[in-house]
């Protein structure tokens, strides 16, 4: 059952769009600690540990498009980093649930953040008392652990989660610490309930830097697993966070549901990047700044289940979100010696260059109204709206060093538009009892959505507000289930027109910049196959495959050099044509369980002007456990063939890419009680 596509309970085979869920359960078997290794093996889905916003974050692409924030990402509802880009760093990987994963716009119930697609996390919420205790360690001198405990008594419960990480990171100087603590108050009802959280998130990852890459190959002077960020470069962020969620009937056929998030989140950002080299001594440019980012967001809906020629089910509610961040410190340039032992400087040995500070306001509100018409069994339509309207206020000041006067950047705007999406499915073969085929379902739909541009405020001197970006989209898509549901067999076709997608280039002075992208086209299919052996329990067999053509259609943009450069028809940078996934488990309820997965991606373009490609992957990950009647001791291995393909570029470096991070280990031992 999921509730991602419809705001309320569902069977994933009865919803008219494509969705995939990953078990809690499954990733805490698999050693699951970031984003990206939860979603993996999700068919069609681009993940890979590594962004401007840390080595452990990845950016992640779905149908082609990997833009950071094209896609809504909440925990228990609520989007982490409120209206500005996601905040994967908030995501509790070891309390989750499930996560729900839902592809194409989304934007008639979730609005504007649910551009290209959504993942929502739930965190554990047993009405069970216990709990249990996890503790491992591995490579790169990892240690962490983690406690869950939930004590109840009758409709109450309190859920108390709390964990620890440290470890040196694969680059040089890339360190990590993180603590979490939370706690969480349910009551329930016989038909409603109420459940509030509480949590405080310490995280901080000390910076590394991407890979300058000219022509395909690294530039000469740099290697993969050094380090030539600036000493001291780090990404912080401290984050007290407070929600509620609250489902009550107000009749029969009627409930009141709403859901609020409070978020204050204090960053420390100290990046630098590349700008030039000449071999054996480069030149970067970075910035030491302190944002702080305060959200709210409440979303209140009336879910009402009726007859009325045939079932209906109607969600009509209206969102707020608000969110204020707020800026100050300084950039600088400097000189550094690279080679396998680079001489980097400290943040303390770089002069000042520049005073900076940034103000950015964003708030979205707007109000939605979907319909779930059944009218017979075997044909479901849906009919979705939206109205959201957008503003957005920046202010930015940058005083260089001795000049005469600061650059002082002012911005404001304000969009309202529609969302919409109609859907049908139809239930062709509905026959759970049968040994053969189940079930077999067919569906269509059409959607559209629109989004404000994200500016990069933490690169004061670009920051500007661009163009909202649009999205269209239409998929076909098959659902089947075969041998009494043991088999299933999910397939989705897709086309989405896109215009103004933002992306990174350079400027005139050499300095990183943000710009609209004209017209995109992302078309494709994505394909997930899972069988649970019947005759052998505890053995499961998952695979997945996506073939996505992501396509300038109309883009041109000014080089450093003046020359205007035309990419109509190219394809996008780092976007493989054909991806795929396989992994095999067997999980008995005790004794000796094992795993093994592979991931693969054909070439993929390096540059705008497709000239230069980087090679085709493959990527080997494997585990053991065995189960007792008191826990569980693991032992997992992560990129076994050390492929170190390009997971992501740099939005800022130009011509700099993050990549995979080496093959590793991790042993954990995990008690329950």
């Amino acid at each position: 059952m999921v509730v991602s596509a419809t705001k309320s309970p569902e069977d994933a085979l009865d919803i008219a769009a494509p969705v995939s869920i990953v078990s809690g359960d499954e990733l805490r078997r698999r050693g699951a600690k970031t984003v990206a290794e939860a979603l993996q093996d999700v068919a069609g889905v681009d993940t890979g540990n590594g962004s401007d916003n840390g080595a452990r974050l990845a950016n992640i692409g779905v149908w082609g498009l990997k833009e950071f924030d094209a896609l809504l990402v909440t925990v228990d509802g609520v989007p982490v980093g409120g209206p500005f880009n996601p905040s994967l760093a908030q995501i509790p990987i070891e309390d989750v649930e499930r996560i729900e994963i839902v592809k194409g716009p989304q934007g008639t119930l979730y609005g504007v953040s649910a551009f290209a697609g959504m993942i929502q996390v739930f965190t554990r919420r047993s009405r069970e008392a216990g709990g249990a205790l996890t503790l491992g360690g591995g490579s790169f001198s990892d240690k962490h652990g983690n406690l869950s405990y939930t004590a109840a008594q009758g409709d109450q419960t309190i859920h108390l989660f709390g964990s620890m990480a440290r470890n040196k990171g694969w680059q040089d100087g890339t360190d990590v610490s993180s603590d979490r603590l939370s706690v969480g108050y349910t009551q329930r009802t016989k038909e409603g309930s109420v459940d509030v959280t509480a949590s405080i998130l310490r995280d901080t990852n000390y910076f590394g830097s991407p890979l300058p890459v000219d022509a395909g190959q690294p530039v000469p002077g740099f290697e993969i697993d050094r380090n030539y960020a600036i000493g001291g470069g780090r990404l912080d962020h401290r984050v007290y966070s407070l929600t509620s969620t609250i489902s009550q009937p107000l009749s029969k056929t009627v409930r009141l549901e709403n859901t609020l998030g409070l978020a204050r989140d204090e960053q420390i950002a100290v990046r630098s990047f590349i700008v030039g080299s000449d071999g054996t001594t480069a030149t970067a440019t970075g910035t030491s700044v302190r944002p702080l980012e305060t959200t709210l967001y409440d979303d209140a809906r009336i879910v009402a289940n009726f007859t009325a020629g045939g079932h209906q089910r109607l969600v009509a509610g209206i969102a707020y979100t608000t969110g204020k961040t707020t800026l100050d410190g300084t950039g600088f340039d400097f000189s550094l010696l690279t080679g396998p032992n680079p001489v980097v400087p400290t943040l303390d040995q770089v002069p000042v260059g520049d005073n900076r500070s940034a103000e950015d306001n964003r708030t979205f509100w707007g109000f939605y109204l979907n319909d779930e018409w059944t009218p017979f069994h075997a044909l479901t339509l849906t009919f979705g709206a939206r109205y959201d309207r957008t503003s957005e206020s920046l202010n930015a000041t940058v005083a260089e060093v001795g000049a005469p006067a600061p650059d002082v950047a002012s911005d404001s705007r304000t969009d309202g538009a529609w969302s919409g999406g109609v859907a049908a499915l139809l239930r062709l073969v509905d026959k759970p009892q049968a040994s053969v085929l189940n079930a077999l379902n067919v569906y269509v739909s059409a959607k559209s959505n629109f989004k404000p541009a994200a500016p990069n405020i933490l690169e004061v001197e670009s920051a500007r507000i661009l163009e909202p970006e649009r999205a269209r989209s239409g998929e076909v898509g098959l659902k089947t289930r075969w041998a009494s549901g043991t088999l299933s067999f999910d397939v989705t076709f897709f086309h989405m027109n896109f215009e103004n997608l933002v992306v990174s280039t350079v400027d005139q002075n050499g300095q990183p910049a943000l710009m609209n992208a004209g017209e995109e086209r992302f078309q494709g299919m994505d394909a997930q196959l899972v069988w649970a052996l019947p005759k052998f329990e505890g053995w499961s067999l998952a695979a997945g495959y996506g073939h996505h053509d992501a396509t300038y259609v109309h883009f041109s943009f000014l080089t450093p050099d003046g020359e205007l450069s035309v990419v109509d028809g190219n394809r996008l940078e780092l976007v493989p044509r054909d991806l795929w996934n396989a992994r095999f488990a067997y999980a008995p309820k005790t004794g000796l369980g094992f795993w093994g997965a592979v991931r693969h991606q054909n070439i993929r373009p390096l540059t705008r002007s497709n000239t230069f490609y980087t090679d085709s992957f493959f990527e080997w990950d494997a585990g053991a456990s065995w189960e007792f009647s008191w826990g569980r001791l693991s032992l997992v291995g992560r990129n076994l063939r050390d492929d170190r393909h390009y997971v992501t570029d740099s939005e800022i470096g130009e011509g700099q890419l993050y990549v995979a991070p080496p093959r590793r280990f991790l042993g954990e031992i995990a008690f329950r009680f």
